[in-house]
């Protein structure tokens, strides 16, 4: 028996239009997988183009047309993109044709039982949603009919490789990785690269890309919207070259250039202690975990664990009144105790007089920030919970502070030589990415090294909000390659 098309289906049964270019991409994964090809595919779509219809339609189709199987589909993150997919495609099965039939387990999968059989034995097709963070544990599963992957320009590459792409291996299942542009080597990047020589070769198209163009062509209210983004922010900012337009960032995506690591350089001393009575310091404190070592072990600190970073900021203003930041002191703690960690933070802010800590409570921190609320009160301890908006604020705010010169860290000279090394180079390591529309990321990969340093300085410029007006929001100066001599250690 023939199936129906993507459209067919999408239209009739779904009672929703695909654009053109939806269907196509839809009937090209459907093709491949009921001809059996085995194809890797790659969609670049411009934000709001519809992607996730497409991924939900085809997710519903094979869940209504195929006797058995299961489809794996994975984001970056379970919370909101897993759960938003979840959603969307519960939605799409409220239809004559599946409602009623439709079964949910675990929380992460979702099936349409077949005609005549029981709701509750879990018969059927199903989806199984697996987030792609690097620290989630989804080995096992077999992507016997799809495995899809949303956002891949933000799926680590070693995660595809290890835990995701051998799901679909012994059943040579269709893989399809959608997302948009980034940097020119992120997993989407490289696969859509690879897919382009191979359609050279044997003309078969495996890679689909759609900037907002091709959209707008045809709906004249999103024409109206990115035009006016486009105005808004400028054709050269980040959002609208990468998310727009499809166009990759050259090189690694690092967050400073030349010049910003120029600017920060400071003419200033290192402090072991405040210089004069009269300055203002504030602190920036990233918390790590406290380590508790095996018997025969205690002098081993892990490798893998980030640290406790509390950099000291003198503040003063420029002279358009605005705050600057000199830091002129950081403390470096691995694996301590967190009764210990706090014994330390509170001799640190007694020791400096400090007028304000910005202290991340994210997680392990939350515990350790409530304790030092209680002693110093909420006017000089501020909790700062990390989220995409929030870091992307932080990020912003860390920038703008260097660019226009208001950030310097202190001189090598005195400084103690594995802390001035360490601390410059997360600074040289550090990327950025753009997670959604508007909002900025700053890290360091976790195979190069920690960010605890970085994160930490970030903090100490946060503490400056109260002593000036909110900052505007400022664009990352192009990176490139720097200090090729760079020294590791």
């Amino acid at each position: 028996m023939k199936r129906p098309s993507i459209g067919w289906f999408a239209r009739n049964i779904l009672n929703r239009t695909m654009y053109p270019y939806q269907e196509m991409v839809g009937q090209a994964i459907i093709d491949s997988i009921l001809e059996k090809k085995g194809l890797t595919i790659t969609v670049m779509m411009a934000r709001q183009s519809g992607k996730n219809e497409i991924s939900a339609i085809v997710e519903s189709y094979l869940l209504a047309c195929m006797e058995s199987g299961t489809l794996i589909k994975s984001a970056p993150t379970f919370k909101p993109q897993i759960i938003n997919s979840r959603l969307r495609l519960l939605s799409m099965l409220e239809n004559p044709l599946t409602a009623g039939r439709v079964w949910r387990s675990f929380g992460y999968m979702i099936g349409v039982a077949r005609i005549q059989q029981e709701v509750t034995k879990q018969t059927g097709p199903r989806v199984m949603f697996f987030s792609a963070s690097p620290d989630s544990s989804i080995v096992g599963a077999t992507a016997s009919l799809l495995l899809e992957v949303d956002e891949a320009q933000d799926v680590a590459i070693d995660k595809f490789d290890r835990d995701l792409r051998p799901m679909a291996s012994t059943t040579d299942s269709t893989t399809i990785l959608y997302g948009t542009a980034w940097t020119d080597d992120t997993l989407l990047a490289i696969v859509s690269a690879n897919n382009l020589e191979l359609e050279q070769k044997d003309g078969i198209k495996r890679h689909f890309e759609y900037d907002w163009r091709t959209l707008a062509a045809i709906n004249p209210h999103y024409k109206r919207f990115v035009e006016a983004e486009i105005a808004r922010l400028g054709e050269d900012h980040i959002t609208i070259r990468t998310q727009y337009y499809l166009q990759p960032i050259s090189g690694s995506g690092f967050l400073l250039s030349d010049m910003q690591h120029y600017l920060l350089r400071g003419n200033h001393d290192w402090q072991y202690e405040p210089d004069d009575e009269g300055d203002v310091y504030l602190l920036g404190m990233d918390v790590g975990g406290e380590e508790r070592p095996k018997i025969g072990d205690e002098k081993r600190p892990s490798s893998k664990r980030d640290s406790t970073i509390i950099t000291v900021g003198r503040i003063s203003y420029n002279e358009l009144d605005l705050p600057k930041i000199e830091i002129v002191h950081q403390y470096w703690f691995n694996g301590m105790h967190h009764s210990g960690q706090y014994a330390v933070t509170c001799q640190i802010m007694q020791q400096w007089n400090a007028r304000r800590l910005v202290i991340d409570a994210t997680g392990l921190g939350e515990a350790l920030a409530s304790l030092l609320i209680d002693k110093f009160g909420d006017q000089r301890i501020t909790t700062f919970k990390f989220s995409r908006p929030s870091k992307s604020k932080l990020t912003y705010q860390f920038l703008s502070m260097i660019n226009s010169g208001r950030l310097k860290m202190y001189r090598a000279d005195q400084a103690p030589a594995g802390i001035h090394h360490e601390a410059w180079k997360q600074l040289r390591l550090a990327r950025y990415r753009v997670p959604g529309e508007g909002l900025l990321d700053m890290f360091v990969p976790a195979k190069e090294g920690h960010d605890d340093f970085l994160m930490s300085i970030a903090l100490c410029c946060e503490a400056t909000r109260e002593f000036a007006a909110p900052v505007q929001q400022s664009l990352i100066i192009k990176p490139h390659r720097l200090y090729e001599n760079e020294q590791r250690y």
